[in-house]
């Protein structure tokens, strides 16, 4: 189930092997880490669990999809909240298309864009899928700074990707008189997008679980973690401090669900495993 290391990816590990004493507390950690057990065919050969980040309570409302109307949607939930959706299979030949082996032997030699949440991102020279799978998606540490919690997504040459990308079936759910775009993303564990704002979208991992952090738009945003840290440090060391009344409404994504929250709410992840997952964002029609 968990990945091995080739020969080309070995010189990194040697780059980075701390002295003795280090390398042994570092085992010790990875051992006490909460790994997700589940099978191959389950995680699509995606690494699950390694990293202190968990699944939590949520705090949205959720709904099965058999009892969601499109009419209820946008009367509920489409100006109004976030939302989870569950019982949604819509996508079981892209999830295919998607697991580790599958990607790397159809897209392991394109070369992709890798970016932070913070500006400091810009301007990294791309790598390949093959490189970035096997050498970079380790478990994020905890002290890892935020502008090098790297992750793909958003950044995917759509006419070198067309053939897996026209798998994807759009959810069955909409605003008027707005159109879709997907963007695609992999991330490993540990990683994520502290608080930000954009327009009405959807999201779901095909593989992987994702936490999701929200506040409203009207929120004085007196919760934003110092941008410095990244998501899994802001989890582990203030996310336990808030008082009820200051944590975010929250969920966790799994496969087979999606997530959904209108324009301006503010809104943060973290990956709990390697995350192969996509949003569709929702921008008003042209013409």
């Amino acid at each position: 189930m968990y990945r091995s290391l080739s020969a080309d990816n070995t010189h990194v590990l040697e780059q980075r092997m701390p002295p003795t004493r280090s390398l042994l507390m570092l085992l010790l950690t990875l051992l006490a880490l909460p790994w997700h057990v589940v099978s191959v065919e389950e995680s699509g050969g995606w690494r699950t669990g390694g990293t202190m980040a968990e699944p939590g309570p949520c705090t949205i409302s959720r709904v099965h999809a058999d009892n969601l109307t499109a009419d209820e949607f946008l009367t509920r939930y489409a100006y109004t909240q976030p939302v989870l959706i569950d019982g949604v299979d819509r996508n079981e030949v892209f999830r295919r298309e998607c697991t580790q082996h599958n990607l790397l032997m159809a897209y392991g030699h394109r070369r992709i864009k890798l970016t932070t949440a913070t500006s400091k991102s810009r301007g990294r020279p791309p790598v390949s899928l093959k490189y970035y799978i096997e050498a970079m998606m380790e478990p994020q540490m905890l002290r890892t700074p935020a502008n090098e919690s790297l992750y793909h997504f958003g950044d995917t040459d759509r006419e070198q990707w067309k053939a897996v990308f026209d798998l994807y079936q759009f959810p069955e759910y909409t605003l008027p008189d707005m159109e879709p775009m997907i963007s695609f993303g992999l991330a490993g564990a540990g990683t994520g997008v502290p608080m930000h704002f954009h327009g009405p979208t959807f999201a779901e991992v095909i593989y992987g679980r994702k936490r999701w952090f929200f506040y409203p738009p009207t929120d004085d945003f007196r919760h934003s973690h110092h941008s410095a840290l990244s998501m899994l440090q802001w989890y582990v060391e203030e996310y336990p401090l808030l008082d009820h009344a200051s944590r975010p409404l929250e969920c966790t994504l799994e496969p087979n669900q999606i997530i959904y929250f209108p324009d301006r709410w503010w809104h943060s992840t973290l990956n709990i495993d390697e995350s192969v997952f996509v949003s569709t964002f929702l921008s008003p029609a042209v013409g």
